[in-house]
């Protein structure tokens, strides 16, 4: 027979001897990296330059449905944001917060597991203790991405409420006859002055880091809004950054620019309401058959008392 006391000592010591080394592996081992770094890991590959001339010598057309086909394939298989992208997508810029975030990693599954198998210890024995230590543990691997999905999702909403204003702010200055990389500036700047930095302002100001690195304005911008992960602003930096390269009737466009931006913002919100709306069915539903039910109740008393 399996001596049971012994047995889990054993087991609690060798997670617990795990955990620290978990621990420690995170506070001085981590490895370090910074926006730069992540910048630099998504540019793009130059085109193969002898694809031109196969289509052009394949007649039968062979060559371009292939090309179409292995297009098609790559598309589907859309690689999932890594952890570095999401925590960017999230706000965490700072090596510090990146850091606390990889502590909450470790620490999270190692002080539920902890807690949650001593309870179960304390209330059902040791197969319970196993149990809720089990539950414990995958409870606190999930969370820290719940909580990193959360932000993402916050930061979104707080981009495309922010997108219209900084864009006007940028119309503003444009109208000033200023150029796009001064009005970026300067938006960064006024925002440092009140201290009051909003989820655009941000990224506007990791851009012009990504620019004094040696980086071209319009590069920086493609590079920042791709890696925000939100569309609008994606393409409010693409049109700003072929603004900046082309010229043009600068206030014109980037009127039109906030413009569609607002736009887009409202179809949202209007989506937002119509779902909620769909979403209200049921309760609204049985709030209605509760009343039903009370005012049937009543007639049914009421005929019942008469007889």
């Amino acid at each position: 027979m399996i001596d049971y006391t012994t047995l889990i000592p054993i087991a609690a010591g060798l997670g617990g001897l795990l955990s620290l080394g978990l621990l420690i592996w995170v506070l001085f081992a981590t490895p370090r990296g910074d926006y730069r770094s992540l910048m630099g890991s998504r540019i793009a590959v130059s085109p193969n330059a002898g694809i031109r001339d196969r289509i052009e010598n394949d007649q039968t057309g062979e060559e371009l449905e292939k090309i179409k086909n292995a297009t098609r394939k790559s598309a589907k298989k859309r690689a999932e944001p890594t952890l570095q992208e999401k925590m960017f997508r999230a706000g965490l810029f700072t090596e510090k917060q990146r850091r606390d975030f990889n502590r909450l990693r470790v620490l999270l599954p190692s002080v539920g597991s902890f807690v949650l198998s001593q309870c179960g210890l304390y209330v059902g024995g040791w197969q319970a203790a196993m149990l809720l230590g089990l539950c414990g543990l995958l409870a606190g691997v999930y969370l820290p991405f719940r909580i990193i999905e959360r932000r993402m999702k916050q930061r979104d909403e707080d981009i495309l409420f922010y997108l219209p204003l900084v864009i006007e702010q940028i119309s503003i200055g444009v109208s000033s006859s200023l150029d796009i990389g001064p009005c970026l500036s300067r938006v960064v700047q006024m925002a440092d002055e009140r201290d009051s930095h909003n989820a655009v302002t941000e990224l506007v100001r990791y851009a012009q880091y990504h620019i004094k690195s040696g980086v071209g304005l319009e590069e920086a911008l493609i590079e920042i809004g791709k890696l925000s992960g939100h569309n609008e602003l994606k393409h409010a930096f693409m049109a700003l950054a072929q603004v900046a390269k082309f010229g043009g009737e600068v206030s014109k466009q980037l009127q039109e620019l906030a413009d569609a931006v607002s736009s887009q913002r409202e179809t949202k919100i209007e989506a937002k309401i119509k779902k909620l709306e769909l979403e209200a069915t049921l309760p609204v539903a049985l709030v209605f058959f509760g009343f039903l039910v009370i005012l049937l109740v009543g007639f049914m008393l009421q005929i019942i008392t008469s007889i």
